[in-house]
């Protein structure tokens, strides 16, 4: 969540004209953290609970909040980049899995569609 919040009022307080989106919620409370921000994925379960929860849900993230936070500009280059991510192991760790977790999606997408193929293609033309 500290994360998401960095980014998004890094983004807010430069005018970045970028959407920020919030992703991989376990509970309620991750999400509650991320109030006001740009976009969220929350899973059909964590939506269910959300709906069961009441009481005020205060805006924790506000572009107009953000304009005010002593938040100094970063210059980067892929140098800079590249050293920045390295030394943010959650970023890291977080690309890194992102990336895998799309990939073994891919995979799995590719193998169901590949045998969905081969049944459609082994049937004859009378039982399409």
């Amino acid at each position: 969540m500290q994360s998401v919040t960095n980014v998004y009022n890094y983004f807010k307080k430069f005018g970045y004209k970028t959407v920020v989106m919030g992703a991989s919620f376990r509970n309620i409370g991750e999400i509650t953290e991320l109030a006001g921000c740009d976009l969220l994925t929350i899973s059909p379960q964590l939506l269910a609970e959300l709906e069961k929860t009441l009481g005020d849900l205060p805006r924790k993230l506000d572009p107009q909040a953000a304009q005010s936070l002593p938040i100094e500009k970063i210059v980067v280059d892929k140098a800079a980049f590249e050293r920045m991510h390295a030394q943010d192991r959650m970023a890291h760790d977080k690309l890194k899995e992102g990336i895998e977790g799309f990939s073994a999606a891919l995979e799995k997408l590719e193998g169901l569609l590949a045998a969905r193929l081969a049944a459609l293609e082994s049937r004859t033309p009378a039982a399409v």
